[in-house]
């Protein structure tokens, strides 16, 4: 396994040489808040510069599990890099995300106020207990977002972005922060 990998290393490392006319090329890991999920995600990314300034990005994220639900998604998103004072570069991303939502078993309580008193509304039917089941569904949707990219040294470069999913009855804004590795 070690020997694998030294090689792997060894190859990636000769890649990015023999290549570095046609487009930067970088992998890294995500790490970031979905607002709609309320939690965190952790994800992997590839990178590949079509130009200097516009750059493609293929991306995975899992959002953790929370209250039963589980969701992942798959996002492939164009950067054009501007680039500013002192290496920074920002950028505007356009894309498209597939997600997948995952309801599994959760537990289900009553509202309470700040006493601890229970709360229902007029007519609202009241279960208090376990559900069971699951249920998934996906939808197709687009990403409008920016971001913010620095360069730590020639082959590292970590990155804040803020992106807005537009997906039917399920939008949220996702804030990341990133690095990555260019070879």
């Amino acid at each position: 396994m070690k020997k694998l990998l030294v090689l792997m290393s060894f190859i990636a490392l000769a890649m990015g040489t023999a290549f570095a006319q046609k487009g930067d090329k970088a992998v890294g890991v995500n790490l970031g808040y979905g607002t709609e999920i309320s939690n965190l995600g952790i994800g992997a990314k590839f990178q590949y510069g079509i130009s200097d300034a516009i750059r493609a990005e293929a991306s995975f994220d899992y959002f953790l599990k929370k209250d039963g639900l589980k969701m992942w998604d798959v996002n492939i998103n164009a950067h054009y890099l501007f680039p500013i004072v002192d290496k920074f570069k920002v950028y505007p991303l356009i894309g498209l995300t597939y997600s997948n939502w995952n309801i599994g078993s959760m537990d289900i309580y009553a509202w309470s106020d700040d006493n601890g008193n229970e709360e229902w509304d007029e007519g609202e039917e009241r279960y208090d207990g376990e559900y069971e089941g699951s249920s998934s569904t996906g939808k197709f949707g687009v990403n409008l977002g920016a971001g913010i990219e620095y360069p730590i040294t020639n082959r590292l470069n970590v990155n804040f972005e803020v992106k807005y999913q537009l997906i039917s009855d399920f939008n949220q804004a996702v804030f990341g922060f990133g690095i990555a590795y260019k070879f």
